[in-house]
């Protein structure tokens, strides 16, 4: 391609641009560019025009990492971000090697994405939490058990993690600028991508000051809310009238050597702006073809571009007779030329996409397709080679010339037939569903169409990619509506149900409500005849399960309840249509519904229903011991709310050793084990043996989830309630302080979650000394309890409300002293022993630690007692931490 030439009107968005540019590298003022403009107007080559001069003025190169998507590609979450990213990493590995090896340039492109994610883990640059969070984009780089650590998380607080792992490798790549171009008429961006976008920016402020976003596409983006502020909008028009001549002498005279001598008449530039509107592709490619055809002429005598004076008759009619009236029509003048099967091919090659793999053609082969693409690779230069497989259209012109061509029933039968051809193909990523939907929609083919984005939307489901599996649905709900005849009950509420359970794990509550509403209402208006058959009773079942599920979520366990007292029974007279396992989840999730709403001794019967069943189907081969690890930590739980703490901790214990066997030690399932058994132990009363525990659950989950994730929450709390036990009341404290800061965002203010925690936070206080607040804490969590359970189990209210004003009635004691202001447990010193107070700021010398564990031997032996350590040098508060472990 030509290189930039001027144009006078662009000016002073040229400038625009640069000056945003100059302000992410002088003041760290990162922004989001937004620049639209017509087709084929420059957008791309103004802003890489832009980069150069800075470049060549400033002597600093951006690292600009650029992604193309296309129309199809806002069905995957994150898509625009997944090129930019696999750069990234590359380009982070090459610049933090030891040595300068990263100047060749060579930048690990020989290697996968995985690989280096590695290369960085070993750095120390990321961890497998930053792993965990990139396979969001990039899903080759995550297995399946990094992929079961994300379930359950708040998708506001998983844009946070993610954007703070990709400023990781941002960092060391400042000044870095980040390019979303549209290729075509791809213009949307899927919801995930900007509120990442956003996320990136609000956080770079502090971390990684000098980066810019800009979008590329021809049409205004459906920018959110959050991002206007941050947000500079700039529309490209085509060239205006005057820009013409200029624009025209330039194309006469070699890039950077502008003659500005030199003069174009009049009535050229008026007859190719009449013909190209100002297009700035079209009208280089016009005055291109011209020139070869020798219609237009540089007349060296007068340095003047003038109309060949050859042509008979008028020439200024003559010109505008011969011109092309399109810029297809010129890019189609080269492409007429090729042979009958090749056009074929190109047509095959556009209906896959501007991007396709190769292989695609190989089911096409039997066809001659295969064989003639390779020829129109080899000879025309249409294409870029990207890998082994991938090829994509070099210019999107030409593709969308080729698009132009493609009439209305050949686009069908060409859609149709690659959709036939590549069916049989195995298939095991979201965006190959996808695009096999995409090929039988555009064939008008709507039931398979239906079925193949349903199948995407259940993968993208269980790659927990609810952003991508929304508009998955959405396009199979669009499809029914084409679709002739009337769907059945099952096919019209199946995308709704989905589309439910998607909204309530985004945490899109009303939304959710609102689909899964709808399809209650429908069962509700079937006729009572209808109502016998099975397709009923199992789409009925699906609906009111979906349902009961919100409802807990949204802690309405009344209403959830009553759902569960309809779905149990039709699955029980529907196990024959399942399995074991089957009714075991659906008898397992009611009982979850009982325990979270105080009925612990149903929830006990129904758990242990369900645990017998899982036990059953585990001796046949039906059931994996971890499903049924899952029913011991839910029967332990349970026996936990029931006072049975012995069975509780057994049944979590068993848990605990079935997931160590079969799972990494790090992973979430294993901390849930360890997290229930430390909180079992300190109800127990021996705290001190669930410390090691907690300790151990907490750091898995930080590392697993983020410190903003609720289940980091709770085991901070378990963590507290355990030093709590033993006395240590003023290290709970700022455990429960983080707990609550973590539940207050992940929560609405009235979650029946927040009681447990307020009840012990209101306890530390109370022990601590700070009465006051201890008694707001206290009946904050009373009006919550009544909020959500005021018309519920009355038994279980009750105890509930005299626990919290027991607690109440110990503050108001004139008797009770509050504590002294000392964060030290007070000690039962034994008069046989020496009584051991080491001062000493552990951490700066390793013969400190030496003294401490040879301290700690002499306690074990019987000879002292260690009362404690004291640190005074700063940091304090670690080296104590370091002491303490």
């Amino acid at each position: 391609p030509r290189p930039y030439s001027s144009i006078a009107s662009h000016e002073g968005h040229y400038q625009l641009i640069k000056d945003v540019v100059g302000c992410a590298i002088d003041q760290g003022e990162g922004c989001f560019l937004s620049i639209t403009g017509d087709r084929y107007t420059g957008k791309s080559k103004l802003v890489r025009e832009v980069l150069n001069s800075v470049k060549n003025e400033v002597g600093m190169e951006f690292c600009a990492l650029w992604s193309h998507r296309s129309g199809v590609d806002s069905f995957t979450s994150f898509f625009p971000f997944r090129e930019i990213v696999s750069a990234a990493l590359r380009e982070c590995e090459a610049r933090t090697r030891r040595d300068a090896t990263w100047l060749c340039k060579n930048n690990g492109h020989d290697q996968s994405d995985e690989a280096i994610v590695q290369q960085l883990i070993r750095r120390k640059i990321l961890d497998k939490s930053d792993q965990l969070m990139i396979g969001r984009i990039l899903p080759h780089v995550m297995n399946a058990e990094l992929l079961s650590l994300l379930k359950g998380r708040n998708p506001t607080v998983m844009i946070k993690d993610l954007a703070a792992s990709l400023l990781k490798i941002m960092i060391p790549l400042q000044p870095v600028l980040l390019v979303f171009e549209a290729i075509g008429n791809g213009d949307d961006i899927d919801s995930s991508s900007f509120c990442l976008m956003n996320e990136l920016l609000v956080s770079a402020r502090s971390q990684c000051p000098q980066m810019l976003l800009i979008s590329i596409a021809r049409k205004e983006l459906d920018i959110p809310k959050s991002l206007f502020a941050m947000t500079v909008p700039i529309h490209l028009n085509k060239m205006q009238k005057s820009d013409m001549k200029s624009f025209i002498r330039s194309l006469f005279c070699e890039p950077g050597m502008i003659d500005k001598n030199m003069r174009v008449d009049g009535d050229v530039a008026d007859c190719i702006y009449e013909c190209t509107k100002g297009c700035p592709l079209f009208t280089e490619r016009v005055v291109f073809w011209a020139m070869r055809k020798k219609i237009i002429e540089l007349d060296e005598s007068r340095n003047r571009v003038v109309i060949n004076s050859t042509l008979n008759g008028d020439p200024i009619g003559r010109l505008r007779g011969l011109l092309p009236a399109q810029l297809n029509e010129e890019i189609l003048e080269v492409l007429n030329n090729l042979p009958h099967q090749e056009m074929d091919a190109l047509k095959v090659a556009c209906c896959l996409g501007t991007m396709f793999r190769i292989e695609r053609f190989e089911a096409l082969k039997y066809e001659g397709f295969y064989e003639s693409l390779l020829a129109v690779i080899a000879s025309h230069g249409i294409f870029d080679k990207i890998d082994v497989e991938h090829y994509k259209w070099k210019h999107i012109a030409v593709f969308e010339a080729v698009e132009s061509i493609i009439i209305s029933n050949e686009r069908i039968e060409i859609h149709g037939r690659i959709a036939d051809a590549l069916n049989p193909l195995t298939v095991d990523h979201v965006e190959g569903d996808a695009q096999f939907a995409r090929h039988y929609s555009m064939a008008e083919r709507w039931k398979e169409a239906y079925s193949q984005y349903m199948e995407a939307g259940k993968k993208a489901e269980r790659n927990l990619d609810f952003w991508g599996a929304l508009s998955l649905y959405k396009q199979a709900e669009s499809c029914l509506k084409q679709m002739e005849g009337q769907p059945s009950l099952e096919q019209m509420l199946s995308p709704r149900i989905a589309l439910g359970l998607c909204l309530r794990e985004l945490i899109r509550y009303d939304d959710a409500e609102i689909e899964l509403e709808y399809c209650l209402n429908a069962t509700n208006n079937v006729s009572e005849e209808n109502k016998a058959s099975i397709e009923f009773t199992e789409t009925y079942l699906k609906v009111i399960t979906a349902l009961a599920t919100l409802k807990q979520a949204q802690s309405k366990y009344l209403e959830a309840i009553e759902l569960y007292d309809r779905a149990l029974p039709i699955a029980r007279e529907n196990q024959g249509l399942h399995s074991q396992v089957w009714l075991a989840n659906h008898v397992a999730a009611y009982a979850e519904i009982l325990r979270k709403s105080g009925n612990v001794f149903k929830a006990k019967k129904l758990h242990s229903e369900a645990l017998e069943y899982r036990t059953a189907a585990v001796e046949v081969g039906a059931c994996t011991i971890l499903e049924l690890a899952s029913s011991y930590t839910q029967l332990g739980c349970t026996l936990f709310g029931l006072g049975d703490f012995s069975k509780a901790f057994n049944f979590h214990k068993k848990a605990l050793v079935a997931r160590v066997e079969h799972l990494d030690f790090h992973h979430s399932l294993v901390s849930e084990s360890l997290n229930y058994c430390a909180d079992v132990l300190q109800s127990m009363g021996n705290g001190k043996d669930g410390i090691a525990l907690g300790m151990h659950a907490a750091n898995i989950r930080k590392t697993a989830f983020g410190t903003f994730h609720p289940a980091y929450a709770h085991a901070l709390s378990v963590l507290g309630s355990c030093y709590h036990s033993i006395g240590r009341s003023y290290d709970a404290l700022e455990l429960l302080e983080e707990c609550l800061d973590i539940c207050e965002v992940a929560f609405s203010m009235s979650h029946a979650n927040l009681i447990p925690n307020l009840m012990l936070y209101g306890s530390i206080l109370r022990v601590t000394g700070n009465l006051h607040k201890s008694r707001s804490v206290y009946k904050r969590a009373l009006t919550i309890h009544k909020k959500n359970f005021g018309d519920g189990n009355e038994k279980q209210r009750k105890g509930m409300e005299d626990q919290l004003l027991d607690e109440m009635i110990l503050i108001t004691n004139p008797k009770m002293k509050a504590p002294l202001d000392m964060p030290i447990p007070s000690i039962q010193l034994e008069s046989e022993k020496e009584h051991l107070l080491i001062c000493v700021d552990f951490g700066s010398r390793p013969s400190d630690e030496y003294m401490l564990s040879v301290a700690s031997s002499l306690q074990q032996m019987g000879i002292l007692q260690l009362v404690g350590v004291i640190c005074v040098c700063p940091p304090q508060v670690e080296r104590a931490d370091m002491a303490r472990g």
